[in-house]
């Protein structure tokens, strides 16, 4: 479920600048990435029902304000809970600061059964994403995508060793040209991905572009529900 995102979806909700996806698999609970601001995150998640107490751990992507600044909320809510980084060293002073745990990843990790965070690429910066393995194919979480959408959902495919299923969130591709938009999306089809969920900073040009069968809308408020791959 979308907490926070830029684009509208549902009535009621707030949009601000930034990403935060709120995940359930397998008897567990996280946050992939946590907005701008800890209020946004705070009234969306109280108005869809989300009990932010109950979450287990946190994942971010990478280290810019838009991803991280929701964690003082978690901070308040949950001190010591868990955070999975990619190698930074500025975001890991940032969340020990907030009297969280981070843990650094440096290449794709199990969490917890079938959830994974895929190993950080360069982009710049350095950014990780997140896997749920799913009876249809790999769902896979992305901040930001600052190392290549195509890239990021290669390298999980690969090292999980499904099929990506689902791509959500930002993509990076503002102001990108048809072409560009059209090889990328080509690109994923290839790899047998059949829904795409461009959110935050992918851009009007692939969100124009995908509206569709393979792409349903997006925005704040979004859920989707899939049968996970029990562990």
């Amino acid at each position: 479920m979308v907490l926070v995102d830029n684009n509208p979806q549902k009535q009621g909700l707030r949009t601000a600048w930034g990403l935060s996806v709120y995940v359930e698999a397998n008897g567990m609970r996280l946050l992939f990435d946590t907005g701008p601001e800890p209020a946004v995150l705070k009234v969306n998640a109280e108005e869809l029902g989300v009990d932010l107490s109950k979450v287990d751990f946190v994942v971010i992507s990478h280290s810019h304000g838009d991803h991280t600044n929701g964690l003082k909320l978690l901070a308040s809510i949950k001190p010591g809970i868990v955070v999975y980084i990619p190698p930074d060293e500025g975001l890991e002073r940032y969340v020990r600061s907030l009297g969280l745990r981070p843990v650094q990843v440096n290449s794709t990790l199990e969490i917890a059964g079938g959830i994974y965070v895929v190993k950080p690429l360069y982009g710049p910066p350095i950014e990780e994403a997140l896997a749920i393995e799913t009876s249809g194919g790999l769902i896979i979480v992305v901040g930001c995508s600052h190392p290549g959408i195509v890239n990021v959902v290669r390298q999980a495919a690969r090292d999980i060793g499904a099929r990506p299923y689902i791509v959500l969130g930002g993509f990076h591709m503002a102001g990108a040209k048809p072409q560009e938009v059209q090889g990328v999306i080509s690109q994923l089809l290839e790899m047998g991905v059949e829904r795409i969920y461009p959110l935050h900073c992918s851009g009007e040009a692939i969100r124009s572009y995908l509206y569709g069968e393979s792409y349903r809308g997006g925005g704040v408020g979004l859920e989707i529900i899939q049968d996970v791959v029990n562990d």
